[in-house]
């Protein structure tokens, strides 16, 4: 008996959270009552609203950003990851987005360990990089670490303020990019990641690795992406036979 009361005051609290974002009262990433209000409003205790908001959470309603606390999800960024080339401007704008993103640190490394590996190069070579944050309305979905083959692209960072990565290499170094490799994996956002995005740490995200090489089969540009799990859908269309 117990067991049916809790499930029963458990829903209680799902459908009525359910109700408000289904009506339009709870606007995409407007802030819920706290988890004391509701136990109040609502006549359940603490550890039921816990678990009613985590269910919503998982299922990508609701999401919480720190210590400030619950927030109504906002509509996902749907992209095909077969697509060679994704413009996160242009995409972001098509599907009704207002997009932005904010370079957090730019500069020369040398590729070394995975890099290495992943640029196929028998010693250190020296790599530009830009880390960045994007956003749509406002809301941060990803953090990115971008690296580009230097020797290929010499003064690269000073031509990317103002234009699309791609539209440079193709535009000023005649460099058409192709996608090489592509790695899709769900993870726990570490810390150090979430912190950039206003996270809790181990929040749930999406991990995409691109490897991208040149028309010359030349590995020139490898990023790393994590995507907050409720910001970004995966989808492939298909011709009919």
């Amino acid at each position: 008996m117990e067991e049916t009361k809790q499930d029963h005051q458990y829903l209680k609290v799902k459908r009525f959270i359910a109700r408000r974002l289904r009506s339009g009262k709870l606007k995409p990433h407007d802030k819920l009552p706290t988890e004391r209000d509701l136990s109040e409003q609502l006549s359940v205790n603490r550890n039921t609203i816990r678990h009613a908001l985590g269910i919503l959470e998982r299922e990508g309603r609701i999401y919480r950003s720190g210590r400030r606390g619950w927030f109504a999800s906002g509509a996902r960024l749907a992209f095909d990851p077969s697509k060679e080339y994704v413009n996160f401007d242009k995409l972001s704008r098509q599907q009704g987005f207002q997009p932005a993103w904010d370079v957090k640190e730019s500069g020369i490394c040398p590729a070394t360990g995975e890099l290495q590996e992943l640029f196929r190069t028998a010693k250190p070579v020296s790599l530009y990089y830009v880390f960045e944050t994007g956003s749509l309305d406002g809301q941060s979905v990803y953090y990115s670490e971008c690296f580009f083959l230097a020797r290929v692209c010499p003064g690269f960072l000073s031509k990317i303020v103002t234009l699309p990565m791609t539209d440079v290499f193709r535009e000023d170094y005649g460099i058409h990019l192709f996608q090489k490799d592509l790695l899709i994996r769900p993870v726990s956002i570490n810390s150090r990641i979430s912190a950039q995005l206003g996270l809790p740490a181990h929040y749930p995200g999406l991990f995409i690795q691109r490897v991208k090489s040149s028309q010359n089969n030349l590995i020139v540009q490898v990023d790393f992406e994590y995507w907050r799990y409720d910001s970004i859908e995966l989808r492939s269309q298909y011709d009919e036979i």
